[in-house]
């Protein structure tokens, strides 16, 4: 895979980030996010076009952002399970909003880098997008302190989005 080079973002300005967002959609903090909702209303409330794709379309994609576009494109089957609240499909539906909310819609920089340089995590736009996925469905303040199986059944998340939330320091 091709890494795309954003400008820096430490964790705390993500958790920063996602926080915001959810104040802004009046989410409390500690609380499921029904991320499918966010994404059907996503066009009425910000003018996003958000296109629910065939399979055979999208291929081995799960989703894909165009962030100065405001578009967001989800394999048909990823956000049928997630409209079923499975955890890794919601992760991806949070991970998509997050390219739109990090890495969009004003322009900024990007550097595409060969497969063979290393990208630093903080530097990473998936990187960037899972973290924040992450802690907008399962904020670490809150998930710290839980088992990883509250974490999973609280916030509506898999079990290694989970350990990954319950353990990610910074």
């Amino acid at each position: 895979m091709i890494s795309i080079m954003m400008p820096p973002l430490s964790l705390a300005q993500i958790r920063g980030s996602a926080a915001r967002l959810r104040n802004i959609l009046g989410i409390p903090e500690d609380s499921y996010v029904d991320i499918v909702k966010i994404m059907d209303n996503l066009p009425d409330t910000f003018g996003v076009v958000v296109e629910i794709v065939p399979v055979q379309e999208m291929g081995e994609k799960h989703g894909e952002t165009y962030p100065v576009a405001k578009k967001i494109r989800l394999r048909e089957d990823v956000y049928d399970r997630a409209c079923q609240r499975y955890g890794r499909d919601r992760l991806t539906l949070a991970h998509e909003l997050a390219h739109l909310i990090l890495h969009g819609p004003k322009k900024i920089a990007l550097a595409r880098v060969s497969e063979n340089t290393r990208v630093p995590a903080y530097c990473d736009s998936e990187w960037q997008a899972n973290a924040f996925a992450g802690e907008f469905l399962a904020p670490y303040r809150f998930a710290r302190a839980m088992t990883e199986q509250a974490i999973q059944s609280k916030y509506g998340v898999s079990a290694a989005a989970a350990h990954v939330q319950k353990n990610r320091r910074g």
